[in-house]
C-alpha cells in the first residue's frame, strides 16, 4: 500500500460524528478525519513491515489520524530503543495532540532510566508545547524507579494546560510507589494548579486507599 491508497482510505471510512467527538477532546488544530484508535491499529499492525509504504510520503501536520499511523509506524519499524529515540528526536515536533504522545510509550520498547533521563533533559523545556508534555509522559514508565524523584526539580510550573496535565499525572502516578515524597513535595509546591491537579488525579485513582486518598486532601487546606 502506497501513501495516497492509505490517505484514500482513511477517508472513505471516516465516521464525521466520531470526528466531530474525538477532534473536539484532541485538543489539536490538525483535521481529525473521524478514525477511530482500534482500526488505526490495526492498518499499524498489517502494514508497518510494507515496503511500498514510505513515512517520507506522509504528510504530517495535517491529518490527527495520519500523524497518529506516522509515528506508530515509524516507531515499529526501528529494531532498538536507541533507532526510537533518534525518530523521535527527529519526528516528536509533529506531535500535536495529547492522543498522540500519550501512545507513544506503548510502541517503545524496553528502555533505560540513563536513555529516558537524557531525552528528558533534552526536551522538557522545548518550545513546543507537545514535546515538553511527551517528556513528563515519557517518565510513566519508571514511576517504581526511585531514580525518577529527581524530576521533582524539573517541574516547569507551566501556563500550558497540557503540559501541566502531563506533570500532574506522572506525580499521581509516582505516588502510587512513592506517595510521602510526593505529599512532602507538594506541601512545598508553589504551584497550585499543578498541586490540586495532582490531588484530584490520585483521588479519582483506584489504586490508592481511601486513608491515603484523605492524607493527599488534606493538602487542600494548606
Amino acid at each position: 500500500m502506497r501513501y495516497i491508497e492509505l490517505a484514500n482510505y482513511l477517508l472513505s471510512i471516516k465516521d464525521q460524528k466520531h470526528a466531530e467527538f474525538s477532534g473536539n477532546l484532541s485538543n489539536s488544530s490538525y483535521i481529525t478525519i473521524g478514525v477511530k484508535n482500534p482500526v488505526l491499529r490495526s492498518i499499524i499492525k498489517e502494514h508497518y513491515k510494507d515496503t511500498d509504504l514510505c513515512l517520507e510520503d506522509f504528510e504530517c501536520s495535517k491529518y490527527l489520524e495520519i500523524d497518529f499511523l506516522y509515528f506508530g509506524i515509524g516507531l515499529k519499524r526501528c529494531k532498538t530503543i536507541e533507532e526510537q529515540l533518534i525518530f523521535l528526536n527527529k519526528n516528536i515536533k509533529y506531535a500535536q495532540s495529547w492522543a498522540v504522545t500519550d501512545t507513544i510509550n506503548h510502541s517503545l520498547k524496553k528502555c533505560s532510566f540513563d536513555l529516558f533521563w537524557e531525552f528528558f533533559l533534552s526536551h522538557y523545556q522545548n518550545e513546543h508545547i507537545y514535546t515538553r508534555r511527551f517528556s513528563y509522559i515519557f517518565g510513566l514508565m519508571f514511576y517504581k524507579d526511585k531514580r525518577i524523584l529527581k524530576i521533582f526539580d524539573y517541574l516547569s510550573e507551566s501556563d500550558e494546560y497540557m503540559v501541566m496535565m502531563a506533570e500532574a499525572w506522572l506525580l499521581s502516578t509516582i505516588a502510587i510507589k512513592y506517595p510521602q515524597q510526593v505529599f512532602e513535595l507538594l506541601k512545598k509546591l508553589s504551584d497550585q494548579k499543578l498541586k490540586l491537579k495532582t490531588i484530584s488525579k490520585i483521588c479519582d485513582s483506584l489504586r490508592f486507599s481511601d486513608a491515603q486518598k484523605e492524607h493527599f486532601k488534606s493538602l487542600r487546606l494548606n
